[in-house]
């Protein structure tokens, strides 16, 4: 069995020392593989069952063994950044201001770092969390927001006034990134408690569902406001059958999915639209499949634009 360990790391290491993953975050490194493996399983298995790999398994014992070694070899990458985004680039002051109360912020960060480490055990989890792992790893969630506040349009006014945060400009960003870093844990119950609540497609849910989830996150993540745990829950309902969305569930909801693709090595070529730009154009064409909200999908647009983004 050791050998077969040894074989697989040298398998996967090999794979993700593949000049075309460069740039890209842990967890899109490891959706890339997957869906190699995946795709070219029926020209992999006559190598991967010979004597020199894996001789006597089937290909579903071979996908088994390859992934739990991929999923060991990007843990020792992606478990690190995830400490060092909660630890370091989160600010959880504005927890404070919506609790009214203080807590002691390094117990906080401690127990949401262990709370979504067991989360990424699961495979199913991990895939919703690529999205939001990268736009956390880029600050993708930064330079929009300043942008906003700049502009004081649609977006700004539907986070001040009609959300009603009263809360400085850094505060609003780092709740838009916590409720990031919280959305796929909307998933956190089994697929039998699921059953049904989900849409395959568009991986949207519906409100009764939400409020079956919040009660299990308010028993585990005592320390987080609800309106925490309400944005990122909400940003999986669609926004057009729900119209009183929260603007930070609405941006969570866009900005992970913006960034499930996202490499800041990608090079644009002449005369063609600039990756967020272009992201952002098709976003619109299918804001009611995905339930996003159109006139935010709009300023976003117009931002990427005028920034070259």
């Amino acid at each position: 069995m050791a050998l077969e360990e040894q074989k697989s790391t040298a398998f996967i290491v090999r794979l993700l020392k593949n000049p075309a993953l460069h740039g890209f975050t842990p967890l899109q490194k490891e959706e890339h593989i997957l869906q190699f493996l995946s795709q070219n399983s029926s020209q992999l298995y006559p190598t991967l069952s010979s004597s020199n790999f894996f001789p006597n398994k089937n290909w579903d014992q071979i996908w088994s063994l390859l992934t739990k070694t991929l999923f060991t070899e990007i843990n020792k990458e992606m478990l690190p950044a995830l400490k060092s985004i909660i630890e370091e680039k989160l600010d959880f002051t504005f927890v404070s201001f919506l609790r009214q109360q203080n807590y002691p912020f390094t117990k906080l960060k401690e127990e949401l770092y262990n709370f979504i480490s067991a989360l990424l055990e699961k495979p199913e989890l991990r895939r919703a969390y690529t999205g939001p792992l990268t736009a956390l790893w880029v600050d993708f969630t930064e330079k929009y927001i300043d942008q906003v506040f700049v502009r004081r349009e649609y977006i700004h006014f539907e986070l001040t006034k009609v959300q009603r945060l009263k809360m400085s400009r850094e505060e609003i960003k780092n709740m838009i990134d916590a409720s990031i870093l919280l959305r796929p844990a909307v998933f956190i119950l089994s697929a039998i408690e699921s059953a049904g609540a989900v849409e395959s497609v568009s991986g949207l849910v519906q409100p009764h569902f939400v409020d079956k989830v919040f009660k299990v996150l308010k028993k585990k993540l005592p320390f987080l406001p609800d309106e925490l745990l309400r944005s990122s829950l909400n940003s999986n309902v669609s926004f057009i059958e729900n119209r009183f969305l929260e603007a930070t569930a609405r941006l969570t909801a866009i900005f992970t999915g913006r960034c499930r693709t996202f490499n800041p090595h990608t090079k644009t070529d002449r005369g063609a639209d600039t990756p967020d730009k272009s992201w952002f154009s098709i976003a619109r064409r299918n804001y009611r499949f995905y339930g996003y909200d159109i006139k935010i999908l709009d300023e976003l647009y117009k931002i990427s634009a005028e920034n070259d983004w």
